[in-house]
């Protein structure tokens, strides 16, 4: 039986209970949970590296920080991923770099701009000035960086680390010899998925 709409509309008492069923719904119509995530943290991936690590390489060459990486896979090609950094670092002398990594190849839109002449890095922490003793020190660098990866593979996120042609050290000072002033730090990652 139709029913004809008028005046205040439809009402309880013109629909009997039950009369409405999936099925009369079309499927299209439905809202996807998708749409209701817009802005929402769908998942957060975490690591942290709290032993230490050291090297020494040139300028221009920057090595694998091994122990520091995180993982995720993307519900959807629309979602961000928020990366949060934070790398405690000792150095002989100059500064430390880093260089966020997706998959194994430099995040360039991660990065300063390219003059021609410098390290593109995505951030560094200058060794002390401590006129006394400047390796006995621990800085961080720290970082938060928001990515657009359109995929919904796995997607791994590490770091490069460089010394400036000097020696670093990573969750530790550069020189430990010194025992009232050892120091142990640990480093993170943290991964969030945004939804678009």
């Amino acid at each position: 039986m139709a029913i004809t709409i008028s005046g205040s509309g439809i009402t309880s008492a013109n629909i009997a209970d039950g009369t409405i069923v999936n099925a009369d719904i079309n499927s299209s119509a439905a809202i996807a949970g998708s749409k209701l995530a817009g802005g929402k943290v769908l998942q957060v991936i975490t690591d942290t590296k709290t032993d230490k690590a050291s090297g020494t390489n040139t300028q221009a060459s920057f090595v694998a920080l091994s122990g520091l990486s995180a993982t995720i896979t993307p519900s959807s090609t629309s979602s961000r991923i928020l990366i949060i950094a934070h790398i405690s670092v000792g150095a002989s002398n100059y500064s430390t770099q880093v260089k966020l990594r997706r998959d194994s190849s430099s995040l360039v839109e991660a990065s300063g701009d390219d003059d021609g002449n410098s390290n593109r890095i995505t951030a560094a922490a200058m060794a002390s000035t401590d006129a006394n003793d400047n390796d006995d020190d621990i800085d961080v660098i720290s970082f938060n960086f928001v990515d657009s990866p359109s995929s919904t593979s796995a997607i791994t996120y590490d770091f490069l680390i460089n010394g400036r042609a000097n020696s670093w050290a990573v969750n530790a000072p550069y020189d430990t010899s010194d025992n009232n002033y050892r120091s142990r730090a640990m480093s993170s990652i943290t991964l969030m998925e945004i939804g678009a």
